[in-house]
């Protein structure tokens, strides 16, 4: 019983810890926002740092902590090697040494934490739903609203001022919907980044448009056996 009791208190700290791993995902997004959205930027540059090493270090706790818990501890270092990877403090270590970046690559390094997020969102999504297609369903819709808001910003921090059908941020917003959906835009990047952000919205899009395909067949034969059973 005592074994079971302690198994339990670690599935709780770990669950405990997914949400906080999704909860500072977040915070880093709405930063991300504030910081391109608004200008000048608001929040001072030592709390984003300070922000970026915190939640860092609560990705590193995490990892370490599911290392433990893991049985096959090697192999669940080689199938985690990205959740390692993007648990580092990339940005920190940037200006603890002084390495000189471009602004596109500062927000990609004070953006990757993000990713790790997604890994905290499908485990939340796993524990209120059971049937597996409807896991899938579910984080591809999410992963689909998160990848066009993010594409947004960094497409709106890198056009801004040099695209002419370019005003607003809705503009930019309306442009990734339209692109990670593969249905186009009259918007048309002008900077080889904003190519290149086109080229991957667009194929995140149709790799994950097979998941929309298998839980609407899914659905509808499920839907079909019931009703021929109850005949």
């Amino acid at each position: 019983m005592r074994h079971i009791s302690v198994d339990r208190r670690l599935l709780l700290v770990a669950r405990f810890l997914n949400i906080i791993v999704l909860l500072c995902s977040i915070f880093i997004l709405i930063l991300l926002s504030i910081e391109i959205l608004k200008k000048p930027f608001i929040v001072p540059q030592k709390f984003y740092q300070n922000a970026q090493l915190v939640i860092c270090i609560i990705f590193l706790l995490d990892y370490c902590f599911l290392f433990y818990l893991s049985d096959r501890k090697w192999k669940y270092f080689l199938s985690n090697i990205v959740l390692l990877l993007v648990s580092i403090p990339y940005y920190n270590i940037v200006h603890w040494f002084d390495i000189p970046v471009s602004p596109l690559a500062g927000i990609m390094l004070r953006s990757i934490v993000f990713i790790r997020g997604g890994y905290g969102l499908v485990i939340m999504i796993n524990w209120f739903t059971k049937s597996k297609v409807t896991n899938m369903m579910i984080t591809y819709l999410v992963m689909l609203v998160a990848m066009a808001y993010f594409g947004s910003l960094v497409f709106y921090s890198i056009e801004m001022g040099l695209n002419p059908g370019l005003h607003h941020f809705q503009d930019a917003l309306w442009w990734a919907c339209m692109d990670v959906t593969t249905v186009g835009c009259a918007i048309e990047p002008v900077t080889g980044e904003g190519r290149i952000l086109a080229v991957v919205l667009a194929v995140m899009g149709m790799s994950m448009f097979p998941i929309l395909t298998v839980y609407v067949t899914n659905y509808f034969q499920k839907n079909v056996g019931q009703q021929s059973s109850s005949n």
